[in-house]
């Protein structure tokens, strides 16, 4: 109940705007309520994702492929009924562009790119960027690729200051124990000032946070029709 309470919180602005009716804001809060209903249950919660839990999962091989990537782009277009497309999108941190480059370390200038995207969702108003992780257990492995993810984080910001009327949203999924023990590193970042008008463009949290945020945010923006 808590979570449902949380979710109709997220909508005052939105029933007082004198554009939108009562009856209106109402459905609109009661169809977020049941698309976060349906979702949620086949959903967990990062903080039980353990190498345990993950190594349990029928979807989960060996861990030596992109199962997790896959699983959650299968989540993904669960909860967003929209296709998720591949993409070689990266950022090119000298000049804050969004490029394609399959190859950035054949270039020179080739740790100036931040790692590519996981995919993409095109509507007629938005454009969402994905960026996916997994990272379950401690150790030094898991503590450089969350590492990475913080500054990949915050190349996306600072495109976003540098196109604020931008149309373009990121969406960094980090499931897993190991994420969810480093959230507040994350948190820590978007508390910046510098960042206060650009930070609802920038999502950061497990699949069962995206569920709401989508649900709550963006899918009242829309609606959507992918192209």
């Amino acid at each position: 109940m808590a979570d449902i309470q949380s979710l109709v919180d997220q909508f005052p602005s939105l029933t007082l705007q004198t554009s939108t009716s009562k009856n209106t804001a109402l459905r609109i809060i009661i169809n977020s309520i049941r698309r976060f209903i349906q979702n949620k249950w086949q959903l967990t919660p990062s903080k039980k994702q353990s190498a345990k839990w993950r190594t349990q999962q029928s979807w989960y091989s060996n861990g030596k492929s992109n199962e997790c990537e896959l699983y959650q782009l299968n989540q993904i277009r669960r909860i967003t009924n929209l296709p998720t497309a591949k993409t070689n999108l990266r950022i090119n941190m000298e000049n804050n562009k969004i490029v394609p480059q399959s190859c950035p370390l054949k270039k020179t200038n080739g740790f100036e790119y931040t790692e590519d995207f996981d995919g993409i969702i095109v509507t007629t108003r938005l454009k969402l960027y994905f960026n996916l992780k997994f990272v379950c257990g401690s150790g030094g492995a898991q503590t450089r690729s969350l590492r990475e993810v913080y500054h990949f984080v915050k190349a996306q910001m600072k495109y976003c200051l540098r196109n604020p009327n931008s149309y373009r949203y990121f969406i960094n999924i980090l499931d897993g124990d190991m994420s969810y023990q480093s959230m507040d590193k994350f948190q820590y970042l978007l508390d910046h000032d510098e960042y206060a008008l650009i930070r609802d463009r920038i999502f950061i949290g497990d699949m069962v946070a995206f569920n709401a945020y989508w649900n709550t945010t963006i899918a009242n923006i829309l609606p959507v029709k992918a192209h």
